[in-house]
């Protein structure tokens, strides 16, 4: 299944575009500072990083466990 995230990223233009022209005329849009933003996109990226980090690094459905079953066993005959 295929997902479309064609609305997704035309809100997202839609609002970087907005938030753009509101800036260049003395708006202010978004009401955070650069450092705020910065900040929450830190946050943000570690808080995926870790968790996409820790979902690849351990066997959640029954294929992988079975697969690293397999994988000690082989170890072990060695």
């Amino acid at each position: 299944m295929k997902k479309d995230n064609t609305i997704v990223r035309l809100i997202v233009m839609l609002l970087v575009g907005a938030n753009s022209i509101g800036t260049m005329y003395g708006y202010s849009l978004i009401p955070f500072t650069d450092e705020e933003i910065s900040m929450g996109i830190s946050a943000v990226a570690l808080v995926v990083s870790e968790v996409w980090n820790h979902f690849k690094n351990n066997n959640y459905s029954k294929e992988a466990k079975e697969t690293q079953q397999v994988l000690d066993r082989k170890k072990k005959q060695k």
